[in-house]
């Protein structure tokens, strides 16, 4: 696992074997939450987050989601996201750490909503839900903040008076972070590009949804930004010869083994950036953890009118000198791919090459090798 591999990745891998660790021993409560779920909270009320979506992506990652998968089936549809799947298969084989108590906040994923009521049900602990407003205003501000202090009042409810907030040790933990991954996507805007949109979707994501408000992520970004420091001060690129820049549109790609990433690189595309590592939210607003979470729920700019989003897509493609723009559709994933259509017009108006690639981030019976290699090629045809 660790072959060739950096210290960025391996922090990544040492996090996740800790996280695992210590959910099992029940030293201190495992609250569980979504991939855009309020972690910072439970870190700072000394609880332990558990995110079953990304466990999922590493099971894939491993090439053991199909029996996971197979297993979900005849519990839950299989129009739901397969990383859902996969982590349901997880929970009927007995695999996964028990929580007690589910915080789930309602953005982007209406399939994680549904997941993790069922998996409250499947344990028999409370699930509290955080409703994110369509809206970014005064009164979604006021909304989501009441929300927030209710849950950490139930939390401690259910669970116990022993979880208190500290608020100022952790919101130095978020901000330090936070300036962090504010330089590394800076510096990922030189050219060539120093670091691989294949890994900024895997471990690099896994840390900015897992890990924000904890030690952890002070070390991975830390390590992190000095990698990519030397690579540009080096002139140095992910790929020998960089021929095109790429922008990597939704928030996943497939982590079974395929080839997407490989035709990239024998063209000299690189993905220079994400979509999913654009940073929506400020922490410097407020000295009131409360209110910095508030506002970054609040500020997601893919929840809401598709205009807040493409908006983000256009500063992305600006700031990163993008040629072309490459979609990927997950099955299941409706709330990105509605908009998919949406942006590829509004992109084509500009002259800027777009193509959307179906596909599965967990599920490789839902990944088409012919037909995705097909569709990548023409579009990059379409760059020369």
């Amino acid at each position: 696992l660790f072959k060739n591999k950096n210290i960025p990745f391996k922090i990544w891998v040492y996090f996740l074997l800790n996280n695992l660790r210590e959910s099992h021993k029940k030293r201190r409560p495992t609250i569980w939450t979504n991939a855009f779920g309020p972690v910072e909270i439970i870190y700072a009320m000394g609880a332990v987050p558990f995110i079953p979506e990304i466990i999922a992506s590493v099971v894939a990652y491993l090439g053991r989601s199909r029996q996971f998968l197979a297993q979900s089936q005849g519990h839950i549809s299989t129009d739901l996201c397969s990383f859902l799947r996969c982590a349901y298969g997880l929970m009927l084989e007995d695999l996964l750490p028990r929580p007690e108590l589910i915080l789930t906040c309602a953005q982007i994923c209406d399939g994680a909503t549904k997941f993790f009521n069922l998996a409250s049900q499947f344990y028999r602990v409370p699930n509290i839900i955080i409703d994110a407003p369509f809206k970014k205003d005064i009164h979604s501000q006021r909304y989501v903040r009441e929300q927030l202090r209710e849950a950490i009042e139930g939390i401690n409810g259910i669970i116990g008076p022993f979880l208190k907030i500290d608020s100022s040790r952790y919101l130095k933990y978020i901000r330090d972070t936070w300036l962090m991954m504010k330089k590394i996507n800076y510096l990922r805007r030189s050219h060539p590009a120093p670091f691989p949109g294949s890994d900024a979707l895997s471990y690099l994501l896994g840390m900015r949804f897992y890990s924000i408000g904890s030690r952890w992520a002070l070390l991975f970004f830390n390590y992190l930004l000095r990698d990519i420091q030397k690579d540009v001060l080096k002139k140095r690129g992910y790929l020998s010869k960089e021929r095109y820049r790429l922008l990597w549109l939704h928030h996943i790609r497939p982590y079974y083994k395929n080839e997407i990433f490989d035709i990239l690189n024998r063209w000299g595309a690189s993905v220079c950036f994400e979509e999913a590592n654009y940073i929506h939210w400020n922490p410097f607003k407020s000295e009131d953890l409360i209110d910095v979470i508030t506002d970054k729920i609040i500020s997601n700019v893919w929840i809401g009118p598709i205009d807040r989003r493409i908006s983000a897509i256009e500063e992305m493609i600006a700031d990163y000198k993008v040629q072309g723009v490459i979609h990927f559709s997950n099955w299941g994933c409706r709330q990105s791919s509605a908009g998919a259509h949406m942006i590829g017009e509004f992109l084509r108006n500009r002259g800027i090459p777009f193509v959307i690639i179906p596909g599965d981030g967990a599920d490789p019976d839902n990944y088409s090798m012919g037909q995705t290699r097909t569709r990548l090629e023409a579009f990059l045809e379409m760059l020369d």
